[in-house]
């Protein structure tokens, strides 16, 4: 029998429903991205450090993970049992990170940092288990059809230019290996900031109005994948999100 999935075929081209979206929003400390992500659909929130603790929907667990296996507990908890949650949320990734990192620390070096960062080996590993995190998320993206949304703080980056002078960009507080695997596997990242003004060499606040940038530029990581598209920016405001992603996300 003919395999048709390998054939060119005619007539109209069949778009396929999308996946929920798998999004990362970074941005600097109380700015509110864990607000705005606890307006998923149904979610539930895996904690890894204290800044959640007032968000009102449900946690796993109660407390902030304390350790890389805990956290991988979660989340094969949330892919064996049955439950109605829509949305995923880790907050923080950076936390996250830092628990691979002891894990790795540990098990590998006996405690030894200065072994661990040599030649930048033990970060370079804690990004392979961030790897294994991805591919924990996946399935339960796919198996229990979650939107994920991951959470970060922001930091400026090291960034090399073929043409000229590196430079520094803002890009997730995590190391190398990490975010490039992250950044592989989200449909979208959106750099949160409050706008500002620069006054003498200084940023300076302009107004309360936050934003979530969607556009990638020498200054900041970012981007939407085809089917995820975003405005340039939008207000931090999942109403405003929300516009956007009708049939993009589980639940609306």
């Amino acid at each position: 029998m003919e395999n048709n999935r390998f054939s060119i075929g005619s007539g109209p081209v069949q778009i396929h429903e999308l996946p929920p979206a798998r999004s990362c929003f970074y941005g600097e400390q109380k700015v509110g991205k864990t607000s705005f992500a606890a307006c998923f659909p149904d979610p539930i929130l895996i904690q890894t450090e204290d800044g959640a603790a007032g968000a009102p929907i449900p946690k796993m667990p109660e407390t902030p993970c304390e350790s890389w296996e805990e956290l991988i507990q979660c989340l094969r908890v949330l892919l064996k049992e049955d439950h109605d949650r829509k949305t995923l949320i880790i907050d923080t990734l950076d936390k996250a990170e830092a628990l691979a990192s002891a894990k790795i620390l540990e098990e590998i070096y006996k405690g030894d940092k200065k072994k661990f960062m040599s030649y930048y080996e033990g970060p370079f590993l804690a990004g392979d288990l961030i790897a294994d995190l991805l591919f924990a998320l996946d399935h339960l993206h796919k198996r229990k059809n979650m939107n994920i949304v991951l959470i970060a703080h922001d930091g400026l980056k090291p960034a090399a230019n073929a043409l000229g002078e590196d430079f520094r960009k803002y890009a997730p507080n995590l190391g190398k290996n990490s975010w490039a695997k992250v950044r592989d596997w989200v449909d979208q990242i959106g750099h949160v900031q409050t706008e500002f003004r620069v006054v003498e060499g200084k940023a300076k606040q302009k107004g309360k109005q936050r934003w979530i940038n969607f556009l990638g530029n020498p200054a900041r990581d970012a981007g939407c994948r085809v089917g995820y598209e975003m405005p340039e920016r939008i207000e931090l405001s999942f109403e405003e999100y929300a516009k956007h992603m009708k049939g993009k996300l589980n639940g609306i």
